[in-house]
């Protein structure tokens, strides 16, 4: 496939993607998408680690489990038995917990005599910690950041797609 076409396809589905995003919230949308991006994730590494085993007649376990892995990761996400949205709520804990190791950490940089490096990380640390909460405790707050996130997608689809249609092939 030519790199044009490529790049228009890319750009198309982007679009797309931000849209869904931004009309429906992350959740049920990014399921679905991110279902069959593990499912092809996973069935083209298998494909991988069964050519590499009948070339060199090895087989890593490493790579076999992550294409299992990716498998029943994509197959939960289609039928509906797992959802992106746990792993959203985790990494919005994640954050808030960064958050507050990055304020912990500045104030040990400050003790350091590192004052401007020290500050920000204590401000970057608390912008962390306040957007955590606010994303688990307000419903309008969630709702707001999913059309936020849908629209910066949506635009870089745009990019995308006008970046493909105006660059010319050598």
């Amino acid at each position: 496939m030519n790199k044009k076409l490529l790049g228009i396809l890319e750009g198309a589905i982007a679009i797309v993607l931000g849209v869904l995003i931004a009309i429906f919230g992350g959740q049920a949308v990014l399921d679905i998408y991110f279902g069959v991006l593990f499912v092809i994730a996973g069935a083209a590494l298998l494909a991988v680690v069964i050519t590499a085993l009948v070339r060199t007649k090895l087989l890593s376990f490493g790579l076999l489990f992550a294409s299992f892995a990716s498998l029943v990761i994509g197959i939960c996400l289609l039928v509906s038995y797992y959802s992106i949205g746990y792993l959203i709520y985790t990494l919005v804990l994640l954050i808030i917990a960064f958050g507050g190791a990055l304020i912990f950490f500045g104030v040990y940089s400050i003790t350091k005599k590192l004052m401007f490096t020290g500050i920000g990380q204590i401000v970057v640390g608390a912008a962390a910690i306040t957007v955590g909460i606010l994303y688990i405790l307000l419903p309008e707050f969630r709702t707001a950041f999913w059309i936020i996130v849908g629209v910066l997608v949506a635009v870089y689809g745009v990019l995308l797609l006008v970046s493909a249609l105006v660059s010319k092939e050598k």
